[in-house]
């Protein structure tokens, strides 16, 4: 999933068409074939109609009893881009400055994470992420 602020701060988030029409981060499946930053901007050019500029790994949302692990990555892209919505899977491409009521779990997660650092829950405990802080995560943790 691509984390991507606009110059005051807004979030770009894409409204699903599809099966809970949720709103979520740009993103998706990578193909079999593909490197996860490589799918990565693939997926945000064809949800969003733009191209990243660049990612950067900034987390990890791991859900084992989804079976299901998302990476998230801060993405530039080009200020004042032209956003449109890849017709058949997304319905809208919009700038947030809040929590949409109507969104993904993993969108929830990672605002919390980044928009409230402290309250970031890591195996039932709140923290703020080791990477928020400059760290890089340790081997085994």
């Amino acid at each position: 999933m691509g984390w991507v602020e606009d110059a005051h701060g807004a979030v770009l988030m894409v409204k699903q068409k599809r099966g809970r029409k949720l709103w979520t981060l740009p993103g998706g499946k990578i193909l079999p074939t593909e490197g996860i930053e490589s799918g990565l901007k693939r997926e945000i050019r064809e949800e969003t109609g733009t191209r990243a500029l660049s990612a950067t790994q900034i987390a990890i949302f791991d859900r084992p009893e989804k079976r299901n692990v998302t990476f998230l990555y801060r993405v530039q892209i080009r200020e004042g881009a032209k956003l449109t919505p890849q017709p058949r899977e997304i319905e809208r491409v919009e700038f947030h400055d809040h929590l949409p009521r109507d969104c993904s779990p993993s969108l929830r997660h990672f605002w919390k994470m980044l928009r409230h650092p402290g309250l970031t829950e890591i195996s039932g405990e709140w923290r703020t992420p080791l990477a928020l802080l400059g760290h890089p995560p340790q081997k085994g943790h």
